[in-house]
């Protein structure tokens, strides 16, 4: 973020929309500049100017909003070096000795507390008055915060955001800014990123701010996979995708040996408690992994896999036809793959946000359609069991479920 305007654009859940700023800092001055769209409490639009002095104690704040209704209204939020803070030219009182602003709805001035006691970087934990601004009416009230430093990660770091009886534990990256925000905003993807880390975050905070939101309940091919996996004679088990972990202890539970990877740790995190609530931590293993890399697993080690919606997420064609490679690589010969996939009858085919490749996103969620030329063409090499439509959900989701099973190679007898 130093030496050069940057820019980043976070959607924003907390208001049903957008927001991208440009940041500059110079020394331990911080300059935004950002553009605001949003939907709750009721559709606005807002600009914003923000200027901090030296240490990244707020100097002026200048925001202008108008609402769908027609209301028109600008905020000109000043801090003065002693500590007193104006609105639009009148004293308040209430926010004296406050050091940062706090635009309600914006990740953005998460930022001045955190870099001015290098929360991003180091351990700590400090107690702030901030002079918080409502969004879109552009009120400013005393707000008192917390921010703790939980852990440096590879990507950044977790600060824990507290303010009242609420509590959200930050992802920040090197720079200090927000990554994910639960429950409110996290980094949009756009040039320079990918789709992929998007969708990890987007995971990453649906798990964390809703922990079971398929609910305990098996999903209807997760009951067809255990009477499949035991009729072929499997054992152990690899699920893909596993998420809060509703079908890996369903199959636990019918007395498989389950290896569970899923690229969440806040979703394999829930799965391991419910595991041990229910006394299953012997028969489920977690492994978190991001199936766009090789598999974490030996040769033939695996009787039987199972992946609900995984093929169906924002992958390319390329990437899953070698994830297909490397599932059959890890299952044993005659070993059972069991998929399912939303496909091109569904309701969202074709709608929605288009990143090419038959994938579109709705709310958030990148979804991969099959066609069923896709369908046999990721047969190939196996003995397709069984292609069998089904519908899941309110809306409801139109999908495939599919079984196949591993030849047994040139090797290996039959």
């Amino acid at each position: 973020m130093a030496g050069r305007p940057q820019g980043v654009t976070w959607r924003v859940t907390g208001s049903g929309g957008f927001e991208t700023a440009w940041t500059e800092v110079s020394g331990t001055v911080l300059r935004a500049r950002g553009r605001v769209v949003g939907t709750v409490p009721e559709p606005y639009w807002m600009t914003y100017e923000l200027e901090t002095g030296g240490d990244y104690v707020t100097r002026r704040l200048f925001v202008s909003a108008d609402t769908a209704s027609g209301d028109s209204r600008s905020l000109d939020l000043r801090r003065e070096e002693d500590g007193r803070w104006t609105a639009n030219g009148s004293p308040l009182p209430d926010v004296t000795g406050a050091e940062d602003c706090d635009l309600g709805l914006s990740p953005l001035t998460n930022a001045m507390p955190v870099l001015r006691h290098g929360l991003h970087t180091r351990p700590g934990e400090h107690d702030f008055l901030m002079a918080w601004v409502s969004v879109p009416d552009l009120t400013v009230t005393p707000s008192p915060q917390t921010y703790t430093h939980l852990e440096t990660t590879d990507h950044g770091a977790r600060v824990r955001f507290t303010s009242e009886d609420f509590t959200a534990d930050l992802e920040l990256d090197p720079d200090g800014l927000v990554v994910t925000y639960p429950g409110l905003a996290f980094r949009s993807h756009g040039p320079g990123t990918e789709l992929a880390s998007e969708q990890h975050r987007h995971w990453q905070e649906t798990y964390r701010t809703e922990p079971d939101p398929y609910g305990p309940q098996p999903s209807e091919p997760a009951v067809h996979a255990a009477i499949t996996f035991r009729k072929a004679g499997a054992r152990t088990v690899l699920e893909l995708g596993a998420g809060h972990g509703r079908d890996a202890l369903y199959l636990a539970r019918a007395g498989f040996d389950v290896t569970a990877a899923d690229f969440s740790a806040a979703a394999l995190e829930r799965l391991r408690e419910h595991a041990e609530a229910e006394g299953l931590a012997e028969r489920v293993e977690t492994v978190e992994h991001d199936v766009r890399r090789p598999l974490p697993f030996p040769d033939t080690s695996v009787d039987a896999v199972h992946a609900h919606m995984l093929l169906s997420m924002a992958l390319s064609t390329e990437e899953i036809r070698a994830l297909v490679d490397e599932i059959a690589r890890v299952l044993r010969p005659g070993g059972v793959l069991v998929y399912t996939v939303r496909h091109t009858g569904d309701a969202h085919y074709g709608k929605g946000t288009s990143h090419g490749d038959s994938v579109h996103e709705h709310d958030g969620f990148a979804v991969h359609f099959f066609d069923r030329e896709l369908v046999d063409s990721l047969a190939q090499g196996w003995d397709l069991r069984e292609v069998h439509p089904f519908e899941e959900g309110t809306l409801p989701r139109r999908l495939w479920r599919v079984t196949q099973t591993r030849r047994p190679g040139p090797d290996v007898a039959p």
